[in-house]
């Protein structure tokens, strides 16, 4: 290695060292207190501490399930949880793995981007890495940070003297996040280092080769786990809407492109900006330089991966970290690519002033997209200060149950990965009985000790509310803002008598129960029904 090469890999390592630093400083209490901000980082945490254990993609102990989305991030996540760690332990590891791949993320930008010259290169790789909403999504404990990096690791392999990699990136690639495959798709289209079809042709085909291993391995999966190839959540969420088909799709891309992708990425003035400059780009593409044409292909393929997420979803608050995650792995593309295009604009523009005010530009940046980094980290620790009030207590609770009891559940991953009892995920997502059509006959065999409730979005008819009692009461001790609903910001626990039956409803379900355990001493419910 080179004195430069090495002083530049010096300079990288401590700009990443020094973002790290500067979370720790900002969110002191995330790091030595919190867990994650969404329940469905425990999820993963569930699927990583069984992969730990031996027992593969489990959810109860010794059962398969299809509920993870990302299982190459649960393989990645074990780490964490080798030799029996502890909680602490595993949380901070989880952390810190998820930083590490954001910051290899911003480093393969900066490979990727150098042909613009080092100091453009190095301030998009900067912006990336301060990017307030990466930087919190790559400790939240969910895998966006594991599909940021297979986005950016595409096109190196792309631009590589080993193309045959694209099988592997195929392989792989879907197993971080399913949407990633939309990348594969596109990519060949913007990274092309030879003229002609032939070559996209062919590393689409590679990518299919790859597809077919690593997607048929996952399928075979999921159809020893649940009889379904596909994981549970495509069953759960994409199928079950009900939305009419246009509309739904209307909607959800006015509100991800006029309020979602400015509120993660760049204000709407200067998206416009880099949307000017990309079809600025196209317009002069004779004479803009293959970094520059690379840029503007690389917004183009974010933005239709943004459309790809944006129609399989309909949008809720722009502000919850839940929202944001679908498209965030596009992020990285859109924000480098406009120190990129902006810098050659500047350039040819203010050539005859020297490069003083190109580099000013540069620098002010990721300064500039740095300082949201604070309200934005604040955001992240009060999310996981809720999940720790309401999930995870939930969770410690269900630890003094015996593995024998059984608890019917909406929110399914602190309640399994610190509670004791059997857990039926009632939303079918880590349950795939739940999606059969005798998913009834199914819970009729599995009475519950304990239902989880919470206003709004269940309700607890009983046939007898002299047998339905409170065993825990959780509520949030800072303002809730995991989502929209305040009203989830309290949930019970509760505990039935033996024998006694009732109705489990949510939506169109209602599911008859009978519980089959002894209650506890606490005061009887007077009303759980929704007002």
């Amino acid at each position: 290695m080179t004195p430069g090469r090495r002083l530049g890999w010096l300079a990288g390592v401590g700009c990443g060292v020094a973002v790290l630093a500067l979370t720790f400083a900002l969110a002191p209490d995330y790091w030595r207190a919190r867990g994650f901000p969404l329940d469905d980082a425990w999820i993963h945490a569930v699927y990583a501490r069984s992969v730990a254990q031996g027992d593969g993609l489990s959810y109860n102990p010794g059962v398969p399930a299809t509920g993870e989305t990302s299982p190459l991030w649960a393989f990645v996540v074990s780490v964490a949880h080798l030799g029996g760690a502890s909680v602490g332990r595993a949380v901070l590891v989880t952390k810190l793995l998820g930083f590490l791949l954001h910051a290899l993320t911003a480093a393969g930008l900066y490979a990727v981007l150098r042909g613009a010259g080092r100091l453009v290169a190095l301030s998009a790789a900067l912006v990336v890495l301060v990017s307030p909403h990466l930087v919190a999504a790559s400790i939240s404990g969910m895998e966006v940070p594991l599909a940021t990096l297979a986005a950016v690791g595409f096109v190196l392999v792309l631009r590589g003297q080993r193309p045959w990699l694209y099988a592997l990136c195929g392989a792989l690639g879907p197993l971080a996040r399913p949407e990633v495959g939309v990348f594969l798709v596109l990519l060949p289209l913007v990274v092309r280092p030879q003229p002609g079809w032939k070559p996209v042709v062919r590393r689409w085909l590679e990518a299919a080769a790859g597809l077919v291993l690593g997607g048929g391995a996952w399928a075979a999966w999921n159809l020893y786990a649940s009889g379904r190839p596909l994981p549970a959540t495509f069953y759960a969420k994409v199928t079950s809407s009900r939305a009419p088909l246009l509309p739904s799709l209307l909607h959800s891309h006015w509100v991800g492109y006029s309020e979602l992708l400015p509120e993660v990425s760049w204000p709407w003035p200067v998206l416009l900006v880099l949307v000017a400059l990309v079809l600025l780009t196209v317009w002069r593409r004779q004479s803009a330089s293959g970094t520059e044409r690379l840029a503007a292909g690389l917004v183009a393929v974010a933005l239709a991966f943004c459309s790809a997420s944006l129609a399989l979803r309909r949008m809720g608050q722009v502000e919850s970290f839940y929202a944001q995650r679908y498209v965030l792995p596009a992020l990285p593309f859109l924000l480098a690519a406009l120190p990129v295009l902006l810098g050659g604009w500047l350039e040819r523009r203010l050539a005859r002033h020297g490069p003083r005010l190109p580099a000013l530009a540069m620098a002010v940046l990721p300064l500039v997209m740095a300082t949201g980094l604070a309200p934005r980290l604040a955001r992240l620790e009060n999310d996981a200060h809720n999940i720790d009030d309401l999930q995870v207590q939930e969770g410690l609770f269900l630890s003094h149950a015996s593995p024998g009891d059984v608890v019917w559940v909406l929110d399914a991953g602190a309640s399994r990965f610190f509670g004791r009892a059997f857990v039926v995920d009632l939303l079918g997502l880590n349950t795939p009985q739940m999606l059969d059509e005798d998913a009834q006959a199914w819970l009729t065999q599995h009475p519950p000790r304990f239902l989880e409730w919470t206003k709004g979005w269940a309700a607890i008819q009983p046939d007898d509310k002299s047998g339905l009692r409170i065993a825990g009461t959780f509520q949030t001790s800072t303002e809730y803002t995991v989502s929209h609903q305040k009203e989830m910001g309290t949930r019970l626990l509760m505990e039935c008598a033996p024998g006694v039956g009732g109705v489990y409803a949510r939506k169109s379900n209602r599911w008859r129960y009978m519980c089959a355990a002894a209650p506890s001493a606490q005061p009887v419910v007077e009303d759980t029904r929704e007002p």
